[in-house]
């Protein structure tokens, strides 16, 4: 009400989606022809190319910068072999960046797993790329011993990720909403 009182409208709503549990997981196959292979150094460029070109026209933008590239694929919560990288031939169709949620399973006694990214190049979308590599990537938490899982997404996001969350066993744990204000220049 705050916001709203000194001009703000929402923009946008941001959803936390939880699956709580990772026991009776929904296995999906890959679509024909793709495969997934490990996360290797000389691939780290090419994976990054990937999920650029996957989140170009993602509401807000994307940091395109070497200092970021520098974050990605490295620190203490990178963990390339949780990640799952579907390729096509020599080309990256699509990722899920992963990674076990340190901090916080330490505060909380948790053991919870995090989708940091998931992305699927436009020419490999609709073909259930994404519900595959969610789905691998479920099964790769659960036998990293990890209980559950969470992910954010945009809930306008136009490629059908909400469905994807949805279909591998996730459900909306918190909301959140990106606030606008127009410019009085």
């Amino acid at each position: 009400a705050l916001l709203e009182s000194e001009g703000f409208t929402t923009a946008r709503y941001f959803f936390e989606m939880l699956r709580p549990t990772l026991d009776d997981l929904v296995e999906f196959p890959l679509p024909p022809g793709l495969e997934v292979r490990p996360v290797l150094p000389e691939h780290y460029r090419a994976i990054w190319a990937a999920d650029l070109e996957a989140f170009r026209d993602h509401w807000g933008g994307i940091d395109t910068s070497e200092e970021t590239f520098q974050r990605f694929f490295s620190g203490t919560n990178f963990e390339p072999e949780l990640w799952r990288v579907a390729w096509d031939g020599d080309e990256v169709a699509g990722q899920c960046n992963n990674m076990v949620m340190r901090e916080y399973n330490a505060q909380t006694g948790s053991r919870r797993g995090l989708l940091a990214g998931v992305s699927v190049r436009r020419p490999w979308r609709g073909r259930g790329l994404a519900r595959a590599l969610v789905s691998q990537s479920l099964v790769a938490f659960r036998d990293r011993g990890m209980s559950d899982a969470v992910l954010g997404v945009d809930a306008d996001n136009p490629t059908g990720a909400l469905g994807v969350y949805e279909a591998n066993g996730f459900a909306v744990h918190q909301r959140e909403r990106a606030f606008r204000k127009p410019f009085d220049g």
